[in-house]
C-alpha cells in the first residue's frame, strides 16, 4: 500500500519534507519528476536518468495508449519492464490533452473521443478506461481523468469542468481494483478562489466513509494565465489541502515557480521545461539561464555551471556544446537536457536541506527576488512573497 510520512514541517511557511513509499520505491519530497511522455525523457535513456539520481519519472497515459498501445505494453510485462525503469512511475490521465488537443476531440459526460493527427483513427478515453489502462501499466501513481479548461474559459465553463471532474473522479474510484497503486484526484477551478475551494470540498467528500485518496493534485495552472493569477491562486490554496498526503502541482514549472509552490505546501512537480529547453540550448545554472548559442561561449572552456556536479559539467565545455549544436549533432541537446534535469533535481535537494535546517524562508526570499532567476521574463507577481507564506 502507498504510504506518505512528513519528516519536517517548516515553522514559517507550508514547506515540508517527507517520504512517499510506492510500489516500486520510496521518493523524498519535495520532488521533481522528469517528463518521459512515451516512457523516456526525450533523448535520454533510463540508464542516464537513473545515473542523475531521479527517483521517479512521469509518463502519459494518452500517448502510451495511442502509441505503443496497451497490448504491447502488457505483452512486455507492464510499463516498467517495457521502458526499463525499475523506479516509480506516475502516469497522467489524458486530461491535459483535453485542453491541448481541443480542436481534435469531442467531450461528453461519458468520456472524450480524440482524432489522431498521426494515424487518423479515433481514440476514446473514459474515467474507467483510464484507470484500467494505468492498472495494466502498473503505474505507481495513477491520475483520474479530468477536464482542464483553458485560461480564457468563462466562469460558467470553469465551473462546468470542475463539476465534471468531480463526477469523473467518483467513477474512477469505483473503477479502481488495485490498492497497491496510488490514485490521485485533481483539483480544478481555474484562477477562481471560490471554485478552487468548491473543487477541494467535492473531491474530499468522495472519500468520506471510504478509503482516502493517496494524494491530491492541483491542475489547471500554468496553462496561459498571467503569473499574478498563478501566484495568487496557489497562495490561496496553501492551507486548504490535507496535510497527511502528498500534494502534486501538475505541469509546473520554472525554478521560481517551484520554490514559491514549495513554500505553499506543494510536494511534487513535473514539467517539460528542462528537456524542451535543453534541446534548444537553453540551460539553467545557479546564476541564471544561459543560451549556449551565444557567441561568448565560442571559446569558453568552462562547464555550463562551475558549481554543478552532473556528468555533463564534469566532462564538457560550453565551447564543445555550442559546437555540437552548430553542426546539428543531437548529442548537444541530449547533454543539455541531462544537465537541466540535474539542475532541477539538485534544486529539490537544496530546498529539502533548507527545510530541514530551518532556513527555507530566507532561501526562498533570496531566490524568488534574485533577478537572475527570472525565466524568459513574464514572472511578475511574486513581489509580496514569501515573507507572508503564513
Amino acid at each position: 500500500m502507498p504510504d506518505f510520512k512528513v519528516h519536517t514541517s517548516d515553522s514559517r511557511s507550508y514547506a515540508r519534507t517527507g517520504k512517499l513509499t510506492l510500489k516500486n520505491g520510496t521518493i523524498e519530497t519535495p520532488v521533481f519528476m522528469p517528463v518521459g511522455t512515451y516512457g523516456a525523457v526525450r533523448g535520454i535513456s533510463s540508464l542516464e536518468l537513473a545515473g542523475l539520481d531521479s527517483e521517479i519519472m512521469l509518463a502519459n497515459t494518452y500517448h502510451l495508449f495511442s502509441r505503443a498501445g496497451i497490448e504491447l505494453i502488457e505483452k512486455m510485462g507492464g510499463l516498467h519492464k517495457f521502458v526499463s525503469w525499475n523506479r516509480p512511475i506516475l502516469t497522467d490521465s489524458g486530461g491535459y490533452q483535453i485542453f491541448s488537443l481541443a480542436a481534435d476531440r469531442k467531450i461528453t459526460e461519458a468520456g472524450v473521443t480524440f482524432k489522431s493527427k498521426i494515424q487518423g483513427d479515433k481514440l476514446y478515453l473514459s474515467p474507467e478506461i483510464v484507470i484500467d489502462l494505468q492498472e495494466k501499466f502498473g503505474s505507481d501513481v495513477m491520475m483520474v481523468l479530468d477536464e482542464l479548461p483553458a485560461s480564457t474559459a468563462s466562469t460558467e465553463e470553469v465551473h462546468s469542468a470542475l463539476k465534471r471532474t468531480t463526477r469523473w473522479a467518483e467513477r474512477a474510484r469505483k473503477a479502481r481494483s488495485r490498492k497497491d497503486l496510488a490514485l490521485f484526484p485533481i483539483i480544478q477551478g481555474g484562477a477562481n478562489d471560490e471554485l478552487r475551494q468548491l473543487s477541494i470540498k467535492e473531491i474530499l467528500q468522495l472519500e468520506e466513509h471510504s478509503d482516502p485518496w493517496e494524494g491530491i493534485a492541483i491542475g489547471g495552472l500554468s496553462v496561459g494565465e498571467v503569473k499574478e493569477k498563478f501566484v495568487s491562486t496557489l497562495y490561496g490554496m496553501r492551507n486548504q489541502l490535507p496535510t497527511d498526503r502528498p500534494r502534486y502541482l501538475m505541469g509546473v514549472g520554472t525554478p521560481r515557480d517551484l520554490v514559491f509552490a514549495i513554500g505553499c505546501g506543494v510536494d511534487m512537480f513535473d514539467c517539460v521545461l528542462p528537456s524542451r529547453n535543453g534541446r534548444h540550448g537553453i540551460v539553467m545554472t545557479t546564476k541564471g539561464r544561459i543560451n549556449i548559442f551565444n557567441a561568448k561561449n565560442v571559446q569558453d572552456a568552462g562547464p555550463i555551471d562551475e558549481t554543478c556536479l552532473c556528468p555533463v559539467c564534469k566532462t564538457y565545455s560550453r565551447a564543445f556544446l555550442r559546437h555540437m549544436f552548430r553542426v546539428e549533432d543531437t548529442l548537444a541537446g541530449r547533454l543539455c537536457t541531462m544537465h537541466n534535469i540535474a539542475y532541477f533535481l539538485q534544486l529539490m535537494k537544496t530546498i529539502r536541506g533548507h527545510i530541514e535546517n530551518g532556513s527555507f524562508v530566507e532561501f526562498s526570499n533570496e531566490f524568488i527576488h534574485a533577478p537572475e532567476h527570472t525565466f524568459l521574463g513574464g514572472e511578475k507577481g511574486f513581489a509580496q512573497y514569501p515573507e507572508t507564506y503564513l
